[in-house]
């Protein structure tokens, strides 16, 4: 047989095959071309990808419908816990005839559901659904799907209902092979076409984070044209990762005076030591500071039982009691066990003098400021805004803090300028100046909880002055807590922001947040009247991805000029720069998180889903409050410290 080499090759290579990876389609979820595959995305996966395809909206009445027609699609795709796949996708179409009618220019958020209780052996079976509480009924479907692995082959056919011609809406079935493991090729029915595709995937090593790349090409049997995508893969790096070696001997020892932690009183009397301190060593995430306090204690003292006390602001948090040769025995072997860490309340007495004081010694941080409006109605593609932000602070008395902040803008588009439709996001900030400038005073409550308060005067934005109060009381280890918020302000953008008849502005809410340790994430629950004049209830869902963290809002509001609205959003919080402060004997600096922010008003179809609307759900917010400062970005409770007990451990081990 003439071609019987290649045959048998082909033959072998498809029973040497490993497996095939998951990677994306042009809808954002996981997939083959334009329809899913019963695979998600893995837990803390993160995805930017863009593809050019337009949509075809007419295939059985145009076939050249997309002749004059071009759309960008941009995707931001998550697995934010186990078997759920997230995908938030904006796509802004552009008619080269100017004609607009029945186009597609959305922000589409979709979901797909892996069912968990199929072994995969079998086959797997995933539901989703695309553009939820959206408007565009071009992309909106509901579907099923069931896929098969063979070695390096997958299959899958499924069923979708869809509201238009450019939906998927019918039977659709797609094959998925990988000749190479970076090299997959691909065939689908989308219901309306058959298409054919090759996806090519390349790891990059980045320390000892991955980093996946990749590209797409996609094309159509019964149009001419090829239609490309890009997309950038990045598992969230957690730190927190169980280190599975035992260990003979202990890293080199360190000692205190190396690690030279601010606000920190020693005490050692026979068999007991206590030690307190204040976190000026780690930026990301004050756990770090704690378990190279634990590791460096254990091992250099020979008192059996330590007391640590951790401050902030010079205000004790929480006191934490361990056996230093348990304690160390888990440092060799990583077996933590439920009683290795002992909170309990502080009764210890000590003289006023403390070391490495910070009173009075400036922090300086540095971080962006970055605006992303994908506002399609009023500029061709995106409007943006990026500004730093250099923030000065420094601790006046115990509890009592003095920040300001300078905004430096670098660079906007038109949008953003002052008059502007959406000049209001960033409340016309043109000109470098000083935004914000604020007063905070921290009182812990002395009772069996955790009630830390604080009262904050000040300027708090550009032209918004005034007074606010935080209380907060928390459980002993830390799962509950309820947090109440009150602020009048004066605000000199009023009529510009959103017509009020007042410049007054009162926020009042109230909070009930859980801790869910096994998803390392807070549900949190609010009501009351925000920032900006819109009455109603939140929802959140917060996760933590080590240090990156994930959030996200869904809330009904009423606003005086505004009406009803559900919206939807979008947080994502990405710390830049070292882990480490810059310390020096006169200040201390670091970078800050990169923040990005994305609101959606969800609609009925035929309904205004404009970008102009004003700050909704937006809380008076700085660097100093409850939640960010003294609980760490809401996540330095007892809890969640027992949780994340290997990385007390490695950060001790790994000494980064």
């Amino acid at each position: 047989m003439k071609y019987s080499p290649f045959y048998l090759l082909c033959f072998v290579n498809l029973l040497s095959a490993q497996g095939i990876d998951t990677l994306p389609s042009y809808q954002g979820f996981r997939g083959a071309i334009n329809t899913p595959n019963a695979e998600v995305m893995k837990e803390g996966e993160f995805e930017f990808l863009y593809t050019n395809q337009t949509e075809n909206l007419h295939a059985d009445k145009s076939p050249d419908f997309r002749t004059n027609r071009e759309q960008q699609n941009f995707f931001l795709n998550m697995g934010i816990i186990p078997n759920l796949d997230v995908n938030f996708q904006y796509a802004d179409a552009f008619d080269n005839n100017n004609y607009h009618k029945e186009y597609i220019d959305n922000r589409i958020i979709n979901l797909k559901y892996h069912l968990p209780f199929i072994p995969d052996e079998l086959f797997s079976v995933a539901i989703g659904m695309q553009d939820i509480g959206g408007i565009n009924p071009y992309i909106k479907s509901k579907y099923a799907v069931v896929s098969k692995k063979f070695k390096n082959i997958r299959t899958n056919v499924g069923y979708a209902k869809g509201e238009k011609q450019g939906s998927l809406d019918g039977v659709f079935g797609s094959v998925e092979y990988a000749p190479l493991s970076w090299l997959q090729l691909l065939g689908e029915y989308d219901t309306k076409e058959w298409n054919t595709a090759i996806k090519a995937n390349y790891p990059l090593q980045l320390g000892s984070q991955t980093l996946n790349l990749g590209l797409m090409a996609k094309r159509s049997l019964g149009y001419n044209e090829n239609y490309f995508g890009v997309y950038a893969n990045l598992p969230f790096y957690d730190k927190s990762l169980v280190q599975n070696m035992s260990l003979k001997e202990l890293p080199a020892k360190v000692t205190l005076s190396q690690l030279n932690l601010a606000n920190s009183f020693l005490k050692e009397d026979k068999d007991k030591l206590y030690f307190e301190y204040e976190n000026n060593l780690y930026v990301y995430n004050d756990i770090d500071a704690l378990g190279m306090v634990l590791g460096v204690l254990s091992t250099t003292t020979e008192a059996k039982e330590i007391t640590v006390a951790i401050k902030k602001s010079n205000i004790i948090q929480y006191t934490i009691q361990i056996d230093s040769n348990r304690y160390k025995q888990f440092l060799k072997d990583g077996k933590y066990q439920p009683s290795l860490l002992n909170f309990i309340s502080n009764s210890q007495t000590r003289s006023q003098k403390i070391n490495n004081s910070d009173l009075f010694k400036p922090t300086l941080s540095l971080r962006p400021d970055f605006v992303l409006v994908d506002g399609s109605e009023y500029s061709d593609v995106m409007d943006y805004t990026y500004a730093l932000q250099a923030e000065l602070s420094m601790r006046l008395a115990k509890g009592t803090m003095l920040s300001t902040r300078y905004n430096i803008p670098l660079e906007q588009s038109l949008n953003f300028e002052r008059d502007r439709v959406f000049s209001y996001r960033n409340r016309h900030k043109t000109t470098a100046s000083f935004d914000q400038v604020i007063l905070s005073q921290y009182l812990k409550v002395d009772t069996p909880y955790n009630w830390i308060n604080l009262l904050q005067v000040g300027r708090f934005d550009e032209k918004l002055e005034g007074i606010s109060f935080e209380s907060g009381i928390s459980s002993k280890n830390g799962t509950h807590q309820l947090l109440a918020k009150v602020a009048k302000l004066n605000d000199g953008f009023d009529h510009e922001l959103d017509r009020y008849s007042s410049d007054k502005r009162n926020e009042q809410l109230l909070s009930y947040r859980y801790y869910l340790d096994s998803l390392d994430s807070n549900i949190k629950l609010t009501a009351g009247e925000f920032l900006y004049g819109d009455k109603g209830e939140r929802l959140t869902f917060q996760r933590f991805f080590s240090d990156i963290t994930l959030q996200f809002d869904i809330a009904r509001t009423t606003h005086p000029e505004k009406g009803d609205n559900n919206i939807a959003k979008l947080s994502l919080s990405i710390p830049l720069g070292f882990n480490k402060y810059i310390r020096s004997d006169y200040l201390n600096a670091k970078i800050g998180n990169l923040n990005y922010e994305k609101r959606k008003r969800i609609v009925d179809e035929g309904g205004d889903n404009a970008q102009n609307l004003p700050h909704h759900l937006k809380e008076l917010d700085n660097s100093f409050t409850i939640e960010k400062y003294y609980m760490n970005n809401n996540r330095f409770q007892p809890n969640y410290i027992k949780e994340h007990e290997q990385r007390l451990r490695n950060i001790f081990i790994l000494n980064k």
